[in-house]
């Protein structure tokens, strides 16, 4: 008689324990949200570049961001490999703005975009591509 209580009250206790599993399992692992990069650029005085855009949505927080740059010789896409040029911070309501390297002798055309990491709340995310290009 010991036995079956022993073996009810190991069965009872293992089904609440893979309840409670179960219960806790989809309310830990939310729901990743999408970000917006938006990116601009502009030449305030001749040959004085910046990149100036926002990341949406904002959370009054700080974002780390990464500008990520594509040098080509060719006047049209190279297929060159994008390369970290720095690492950037937004201000609280998700803006930023960063002065860029312009145009080297031999580049015919340099492409920026920004990129964030995924983390817990937010997935990966990269802005459109812009590039400054060489006329002459």
């Amino acid at each position: 008689m010991r036995t079956i209580h022993r073996l009810l009250a190991t069965l009872t206790a293992l089904l609440l324990g893979l309840g409670l599993v179960v219960a806790t399992g989809p309310a830990a692992s939310a729901e990743q949200v999408e970000r917006q990069i938006s990116i601009n650029g502009k030449e305030p005085k001749p040959n004085k570049f910046l990149i100036k855009g926002k990341i949406a949505p904002s959370t009054g927080e700080r974002v780390n961001a990464v500008i990520e740059t594509k040098l080509c010789k060719q006047d049209k896409d190279c297929g060159a490999k994008w390369k970290k040029l720095r690492g950037i911070e937004t201000n609280a309501k998700g803006r930023y703005s960063e002065r860029v390297p312009g145009l080297k002798k031999g580049i015919k055309r340099v492409y920026y975009r920004v990129s964030t990491r995924e983390n817990e709340k937010f997935l990966a995310a990269v802005s459109p591509e812009i590039y400054i290009y060489r006329i002459f």
